[in-house]
């Protein structure tokens, strides 16, 4: 089960909103999903469409549990929809911190919340002669406090992948590297190591102050930020007013479609396992008891956060007024398109440290000298050794910079990846992507300037 953390001390960021429509995404792809709200309003249950008032227990009570007591999934977790469950908070959940709130004098205090998520996703299975362990979630969402404090770090001790939504603000970009280095004195304190990544939200392509502070967040984070941009869009917040996730609410918006992005990256990315589609079931299912379900969808055939959504729109009258109702039963088709939308292409150079040899294959000797970029007829050839790194692509000027268009096929008898396209005449720059890092092709010494204050490597197709 992989775990991501999102967590930012500034307010108003989209926190909240990224960490509900995240494990929502999740839960949609098939993947078991647990939701845990570690924020004392309580904005993933009203998100969510899950009545405060109606919460028996949340993380708070679990965390102050010994640990050998027997945790009640079915008080504690609140079924928020297909594969996904809730692990809410409440305001009480503030005072936990205090100096007698029950957490402060606790036996490793900032390891409450990893034994309690790994007691909640536990699911013995006894065979035979032995006891398997097995999970009943893929993948955990953390939805941190507006605070540093121990919740914090129980959220970081918790799990590895960090995400700092940042808005394309000027006070968030002065903020960002405080925020990533906050979350990296924690993790050291804890005795971990990770690589918190930023993640551009609230963002207004048509602002150019806004445009100008992605490409200089880019050109300052490089790799740490996560090549997925979440545009502003007001359907985010209705959305979360009538208590649905975006992909149910308006699955054809544009927070739906940067949230759908950003949800493929991370599976690939983040070693996320994507179930088969004939294996994607209900959370937890047959792994024991099961979380508490809202009533209403008890006694209906749609969700009480439907139902609630439904109430309201209809209310409103218009042309919006079926579109919560009918989210669930649109099939989203076709490819899911990135949402990395800068004004101007930018790659960022990163400084590489690794020495490029090349590998030991019997006939690379014939392929030497093609190493770099060659024109041939109609384009050009790339050709890079095998033991640049394990993955290779390309990102560029006639890709609109997306790496994932053009990867480097390898050919194992030369020792090479090797790469053909097809070319218009004209100028065009490029970066080579090694593992997920963009450098510089040290077999091409023509360079041009990105205007952000680094290199592109360029050539040139000739009629």
């Amino acid at each position: 089960m992989r775990t991501i953390i999102i967590i930012n001390q500034k307010g108003g960021c989209g926190k909240t909103t990224t960490a509900i429509n995240l494990a929502g995404g999740f839960a949609h792809r098939g993947c078991r999903t647990l939701l845990v709200d570690l924020d004392p309003q309580s904005h993933c249950a009203a998100g969510l469409g899950i009545p405060e008032e109606r919460l028996d227990l949340d993380v708070s009570d679990a965390m102050r549990m010994p640990v050998d007591a027997r945790l009640n999934r079915e008080r504690l977790l609140w079924r928020a929809g297909r594969n996904l469950d809730l692990l809410p908070s409440r305001m009480k959940l503030a005072g936990l911190e205090a100096a007698h709130g029950g957490l402060a004098d606790q036996p490793e205090k900032e390891l409450r919340l990893r034994t309690v998520i790994d007691r909640l996703t536990r699911a013995e299975k006894q065979d035979p002669g032995s006891v398997t362990v097995d999970r009943r979630y893929d993948v955990c969402v953390i939805d941190c406090p507006p605070s540093i404090g121990l919740l914090s770090y129980n959220a970081i001790a918790a799990g590895r992948e960090v995400i700092i939504p940042v808005e394309t603000s000027f006070f968030s970009l002065r903020g960002a590297a405080k925020q990533v280095q906050t979350a990296r004195s924690i993790a050291r304190r804890l005795g971990m190591r990770i690589q918190p990544r930023l993640l551009a939200t609230m963002h207004n392509p048509e602002q150019p102050l806004a445009r100008d502070l992605l490409d200089d967040l880019r050109d300052r984070f490089g790799a740490g930020m996560i090549p997925v941009v979440v545009r502003y869009d007001h359907a985010l917040k209705e959305a979360a007013s009538y208590g649905q996730g975006i992909e149910e609410y308006d699955p054809d918006s544009m927070g739906a479609e940067d949230y759908r992005s950003l949800c493929e990256w991370l599976i690939e990315h983040a070693q996320i396992e994507r179930p088969e589609p004939d294996e994607a079931g209900e959370a937890g299912e047959g792994l024991g008891e099961s979380p508490r379900i809202a009533p209403m969808v008890l006694a209906q055939p749609v969700s009480r956060a439907q139902e609630m959504a439904m109430r309201a729109q209809s209310m409103q009258g218009g042309a919006s007024a079926t579109r919560g109702a009918l989210a669930t039963a649109i099939a989203v088709k076709g490819p899911l398109k990135r949402s990395v939308m800068p004004h101007r292409p930018v790659a960022i150079e990163l400084v590489d440290t690794r020495v490029v040899t090349p590998a030991q294959a019997p006939n690379q000797d014939r392929v030497k000298h093609l190493f770099g970029v060659r024109p041939v007829t109609g384009g050009v050839l790339f050709v890079q050794p095998l033991s640049v790194a394990g993955q290779v692509e390309i990102a560029g000027s006639f890709n609109k910079w997306n790496p994932r268009l053009t990867a480097m096929k390898r050919n194992e008898e030369l020792g090479i990846y090797e790469l053909h396209l097809k070319l218009e005449p004209g100028v065009y720059e490029y970066k080579l992507v090694l593992d997920g890092r963009w450098v510089l092709d040290p077999y091409n010494q023509t360079l041009s300037e990105n205007g952000v204050g680094s290199m592109n490597n360029a050539f040139r197709v000739n009629a």
